[in-house]
């Protein structure tokens, strides 16, 4: 996680430093967000204040370099005073701890964030449930984001921009637009994709990007977006340059369809495709199945597809990224692999596995939290699996005057654990099944099966009954 943000750090420096030359006098400032609501805003003060208030504070000082700091909470910070959109005008940095720690959520009613200034950066965080999560009029990078859930009828369910937009490792996904085109990204500007996931977006025209300017794919991955229309692809822009990226799975009514361009779709080599629309000849391999395992953070802080064993995407790419989307070095192999993900090969000769498994288990609200280690001395990560409790007793109860334990039977989770990590697995569980063991007399032992494999395929299972402590 502190590699990812120094990372993180440097990308918002580096979009922000050439406005230091031309910067006032006035000293910039850090401003950190202290409370998750979204009140009346005043002051930004120590100790009490909202990302409403910390933006406000930001855009009314001279300074070009601020920072708006939103530390990793287990509550999601929420926008929701007067349905008004969170106002960024003026030069600014905005970073999260990451997008699997640091959320910022609407209640569907109004966009996000509305950007109207140059030299915007927003780095870790997740951005969901807005009525759109961005609206750019500015030029913005968005650098180890989650932008996923969001709804508009109005403009891009995920993004609607009218600047220059660069995402770059980040996850765009599950947006929708309910009367346009662009369930991820509409764009009136340049938008350029770099080690990115755009995965199951959706709109009436072009399902996951619709440009109507020059849209660049580069090792990204652009899956399962849908149009409603007969004519919508995945991807589409007026013009179109793709390259080392995955398209499959792609849709709209009539069937696949991935790339679209008025201008012709650009490919500069090394993409994969289930289709031919995204480049054909060279080093591109189109109709063909790229094998893509599970969505998931597979290490890192923002959703992607791993790539399975034997995927035509591995060794594909014609260039090579320093990192993918987790922030892996690349190569791993022979050569780059085409898409965000980059695959790391089975160790020779690795022929053992094990897991770690938490002596005690813990009742959350509506889950059974099971702590799972995947050892530091794992050479074939990540450490992939399931955990399964096969049957719960809830207590004792009548059935037909006869007093007998009650049982609830069969909940279960997956998990992805990469080596050295150490990760609190939550199996779901119905509410009420949740407040009987909480309520039970006795304190409870249960039974618990972990089956997992590594990246070598080497396979480990362990049954176990561990005591459950309530909270």
């Amino acid at each position: 996680m502190e590699a990812r943000l120094a990372r993180s750090i440097r990308a918002g420096f580096a979009v922000l430093m050439f406005l230091l030359c031309s910067a006032s006098s006035a000293p910039a400032a850090t401003y950190t967000v202290t409370r998750t609501d979204d009140p009346i805003p005043d002051a930004c003060l120590p100790g009490d204040c909202s990302l409403r208030e910390a933006l406000l504070a930001s855009n009314s000082t001279p300074a070009v370099d601020d920072s708006v700091v939103i530390p990793a909470s287990a509550a999601p910070y929420r926008v929701l005073y007067e349905e008004l959109t969170l106002p960024v005008s003026d030069e600014v940095w905005i970073r999260g701890e990451g997008a699997n720690r640091t959320v910022v959520e609407g209640d569907g009613k109004a966009v996000l964030f509305s950007v109207d200034s140059p030299a915007v950066v927003i780095a870790g965080i997740t951005m969901r449930n807005g009525d759109g999560a961005i609206q750019n009029n500015g030029d913005l990078a968005l650098w180890d984001v989650s932008i996923e859930g969001n709804e508009s009828a109005v403009r891009g369910g995920g993004v609607q921009s009218n600047g220059i937009l660069r995402i770059e490792s980040s996850f765009i996904g599950f947006n929708r637009s309910t009367a346009g085109a662009g369930g991820g990204i509409q764009a009136n500007a340049p938008v350029t994709l770099v080690n990115s996931t755009l995965a199951w977006n959706s709109s009436s025209g072009n399902g996951g990007i619709n440009g109507n300017a020059g849209v660049n794919v580069f090792s990204s991955a652009v899956v399962f977006n849908r149009s409603d229309g007969s004519t919508g692809a995945g991807v589409g822009g007026m013009a179109l340059t793709v390259r080392d990226s995955i398209f499959a799975g792609n849709a709209n009514t009539a069937g696949t369809f991935n790339c679209s361009s008025f201008m012709g779709v650009t490919s500069l080599g090394g993409n994969v495709s289930d289709d031919a629309t995204c480049g054909t000849g060279g080093s591109n391999r189109p109709n063909v199945n790229p094998l893509l395992g599970t969505l998931a953070l597979h290490g890192g802080t923002t959703p992607l597809y791993d790539l399975l064993p034997g995927s035509p995407a591995i060794d594909a790419a014609s260039g090579c990224e320093p990192e993918d989307q987790r922030g892996v070095a690349r190569p791993q192999g022979a050569a780059c692999d085409s898409g965000p993900y980059e695959f790391v090969p089975a160790a020779p000769g690795d022929k053992e596995f094990f897991m770690s498994v938490g002596k005690k288990l813990r009742l959350g609200k509506k889950a059974i939290l099971a702590k799972l280690t995947c050892p530091a001395s794992e050479i074939s990560p990540p450490c992939r699996g399931k955990i399964v409790f096969p049957k719960i007793l809830l207590g004792l109860g009548r059935r037909g005057g006869v007093v007998m334990p009650l049982i609830a039977r069969y909940a279960r989770a997956r998990f992805t654990i990469w080596a050295g990590r150490t990760k609190v697995v939550n199996v779901r569980i119905p509410k009420g099944t949740a407040n009987s063991l909480r309520e039970a007399q006795k304190p409870q032992k249960i039974l618990a099966f972990v089956y997992a494999e590594d990246g070598a395929g080497n396979r480990w299972g362990i049954k176990k009954r561990a005591p459950l402590i309530r909270r």
